[in-house]
């Protein structure tokens, strides 16, 4: 929905209506959480399913309280007093799910209702028709109803639409014009912010991607929301959705938006938390929506409207959990409501990537947004993750399924048969590649670059089951009626995101195959992110990727959906070169098979660095059993320097003592030892003496796998960068992350000390970034004790 000043109405679509009051209302129709999403339906199939004969739009004008306002609907065919409305589904369109028949049937029930006014008819027959084009089967389902029961579905639907008129309005006449006169908030514009600001600003105005480079020190959270608040402002885009992997870059956001509503900006923003982490009832509606106080809803609106009553700038967690507590609603469910009626959406990469959880009121379409993703370094692996999927055959017979089905139960049949299926068809491409390992056991991998035809209809087949099963749950009365409920949820997910990326599968895929321990696991795994990325980033009009390491370029935009029309900025360091000083010890390897050898040396090395100056230091390591080894062993020859080791699966509380260490006062030695790409090398900002230098022991490189090697072996054939890709890009990625933690405010001053024979390969050198270009190299202790000696007596 829009306001239109000149006309001083506000408009809006037939879809956005309904997708509304389905929201809002339980309004005569089936209601689900989840909104479809729409899919694509080829005018061969359409024409087949709804025969010859017009489609036909129309315009219906109404009052939404006292705001005029104007409707646009429309049929795919109209003939006398019967329409035909078409949805596209990916399920049995004999058996299509609850939100696609809401969705349809709301929208046929509020265009019948303008057919009606505007012909003077009293009756009218609707058709409604699911197609899948991908099987190409389609079913039409019909009803016929009266002008008044249509009256009464859209008085209930506009009456909903009710909670999101005065904002709107609000939006355009008074929100708007202040973004779009922001001055920046700073007196002066950092070296390189102007290049960042102009540049996101002209990729937000026109439309495309970029990718920006922006060492620490830059500004990148100003000057990606400032451009993007003056192009909304502008009428350039119509939302903005900042997208993140941290909380600690939501939290520079926040301030950032409160810095901008200080400086003028009359803004509305949001941060979403997943429904885990709001929800207080653990989750109950899962099992059962009636066992959750919360979960119906009834007063979403007025704590949607009370929300915006306190007239916040970025309403976070604690804002949504006071209001939802008093008004007796779902905080998550409410978040996304109040998201609706904001200017700025902070969330999780999750919430846009994700074609598991994706905000489907907004991305199900798409719409004029722009998205801000910020640490974008983080995103291609966090995509992987997203679109592969993983399935076995016990798994598909699990212990926990089995337990809730009845020994005649279709669901357990089809189970039984889609195990047995899935190792009849997989099981041959391994057998010959088994071999006996040390304990007995046979194993074997393969990988193939197509999935065989068959596993489609066995997936199919599955799913329609499940979702038969499903059903009968629902209606069940017995007390195992929620811990069923729960079971077929949770196995639904698993068989149906497995299809899903079957579905997506093409030549950036591989299918794994795994044979251990007696059990057969398929894994669809995706190699090149760029593709599903960029399917994703069609659901807005314009996208800047930002990070301090987003180096190389090529790699990163190649993973993240770029093309050749797509813009690229690399700014420069805003600090000097003579406040860092960077060494490398490339005389000493730190390979798995030579760490227990060169340990003692590691050691000599991080003593030599702190002995130069008292403070504060972190050593990264590759992983948690490297590191505990490298501390316990520091610890054994410098007993009386203090130190800290990060362990595995550290609480909330743990994590955050161990950085307020850091903070504390203290003119003797603290010392901590970190692994690399943990939660310490990055998004953690530990300024002045908090830290005043880091050791990096190795080049961060992933280990060796078999995803690892075919994305090595399909990059070597892409770019003739597999090893780079796979291996070294993202390794130095970790390198230079954990070296961005020393360097962080215009006054800092720190070493940085390498560790490893390596980084003297020049496929290493060309990654560095540009304040390390006076990096000196040294071959023992000695010497680099006196450089940073040296170094220190220059910034006393």
């Amino acid at each position: 929905m829009r306001y239109d000043k000149e006309s001083g109405r506000l408009l809006l679509s037939c879809r956005e209506l309904v997708a509304t009051a389905r929201r809002g209302l339980s309004v005569a129709l089936p209601v689900d959480s989840d909104e479809p999403e729409a899919r694509g339906i080829t005018k061969r199939l359409l024409r087949a399913a709804v025969g010859d004969g017009e489609g036909q739009s129309l315009t219906l004008p109404f009052s939404c309280r006292e705001y005029p306002a104007e409707l646009t609907a429309y049929a795919e065919k109209v003939s006398e007093n019967q329409l035909w409305f078409a949805i596209g589904v990916d399920c049995n369109p004999e058996r299509p799910r609850a939100e696609y028949k809401a969705q349809i049937r709301g929208e046929g029930f509020v265009t019948a209702y303008a057919y009606a006014l505007e012909k003077g008819l009293s009756r009218v027959k609707l058709n409604y028709v699911y197609i899948n084009s991908e099987t190409e089967k389609y079913a039409v389902r019909s009803e016929e109803t009266d002008i008044s029961r249509l009256a009464e579905f859209f008085d209930k639907c506009v009456s909903c639409l009710a909670l999101y008129a005065g904002p709107e309005i609000e939006r355009v006449t008074k929100r708007l014009p202040s973004m779009s006169a922001l001055k920046f908030p700073y007196k002066e514009i950092r070296e390189g912010q102007g290049d960042f600001v102009r540049s996101a600003y002209k990729t937000i105005a026109r439309g495309g991607t970029l990718y920006a480079t922006a060492p620490t020190g830059t500004g990148k959270t100003v000057s990606a929301i400032y451009p993007a608040l003056r192009a909304m402002g502008d009428g350039r885009c119509d939302k903005v959705f900042y997208l993140t992997p941290k909380e600690t870059t939501a939290k520079a956001a926040i301030d950032t938006l409160l810095l901008m509503a200080e400086a003028g900006a009359d803004v509305r923003a949001v941060k979403l938390s997943a429904k885990e982490r709001c929800c207080k009832n653990g989750l109950l509606c899962r099992e059962e929506r009636e066992l959750c106080e919360n979960a119906a809803c009834n007063r979403l609106y007025e704590a949607t409207l009370a929300l915006y009553a306190t007239d916040k700038t970025v309403v976070t967690a604690s804002d949504i959990d006071e209001v939802a507590r008093r008004f007796t609603v779902c905080p998550h469910e409410l978040s996304l409501t109040y998201s609706e009626l904001c200017d700025v959406v902070i969330c999780d990469f999750n919430y846009l990537f994700d074609p598991a959880v994706y905000i489907r009121r907004f991305f199900g379409e798409g719409g004029n947004y722009a998205f801000l993703i910020d640490e974008a370094h983080n995103l291609p692996d966090r995509a992987r993750e997203m679109y592969s999927a993983e399935i076995s055959d016990t798994g598909l017979v699990s212990e926990g399924l089995l337990s809730i089905l009845g020994e005649f139960s279709e669901l357990r049949r089809e189970a039984f048969f889609a195990s047995e299926k899935l190792r009849e068809i997989l099981f041959p491409y391994v057998k010959e590649d088994m071999y006996v390992r040390d304990d007995g056991e046979k194993s074997a991998a393969t990988h193939l670059s197509e999935i065989p035809l068959e596993l489609y209809s066995v997936f199919d087949e599955l799913i329609a089951v499940a979702e038969k099963e499903i059903l009968i749950a629902r209606s069940g009365k017995d007390i195992d009626k929620n811990r069923r409920k729960k079971l077929l949820g949770d196995y639904y997910r698993l068989i149906k995101k497995f299809r899903t990326v079957m579905q997506n599968f093409d030549d950036s895929y591989k299918l794994f195959i795994f044979y251990e321990n007696g059990e057969l696991r398929a894994k669809l795994f995706c190699i090149d992110t760029g593709r599903e990325i960029a399917k994703r980033l069609e659901k807005g009009k314009a996208a800047v990727f930002f990070s301090a390491t987003l180096s190389p370029i090529h790699y990163y935009k190649s993973l993240l959906g770029g093309d050749t029309s797509s813009d690229v900025l690399s700014l420069p360091s805003p600090f000097d070169s003579e406040q860092l000083s960077v060494s490398i010890m490339d005389k000493v390897s730190t390979r798995i098979s030579e760490r227990r050898d060169t340990l003692s040396a590691v050691c000599r090395i991080i003593a030599a660095t702190v002995s130069a100056k008292r403070g504060n230091y972190m050593i990264f390591s590759p992983s948690f059993e490297y590191s505990k080894a490298l501390a316990s062993a520091f610890s054994a020859k410098y007993p009386k320097i203090k130190v800290l080791l990060q362990k595995e699966g550290m609480s909330h509380k743990e994590r955050a003592d161990f950085l307020k260490s850091f903070s504390e006062p203290d003119d003797s030695y603290l010392i901590g030892f970190c692994v690399l790409g943990g939660i310490y090398s990055e998004g953690i900002d530990l300024a002045g003496n908090s830290l005043i230098g880091a050791v990096i022991v190795g080049i961060g490189m992933p280990a060796l796998s078999y995803e690892r090697e075919a994305i090595c072996a399909y990059f070597d054939e892409k770019y003739e960068e597999g090893k780079a890709f796979a291996y070294v890009y993202p390794g130095m990625n970790r390198v230079l992350q954990a070296a961005g933690r020393v360097i962080r405010r215009e006054d800092d001053r720190g070493v940085i000390v390498l560790i490893d024979d390596r980084f003297d390969d020049p496929i290493y050198k060309k990654i560095i970034p540009s304040l390390w270009r006076s990096m000196k190299f040294f071959g023992n202790p000695k010497d680099l004790r006196a450089e940073l000696d040296e170094f220190w007596s220059e910034n006393a």
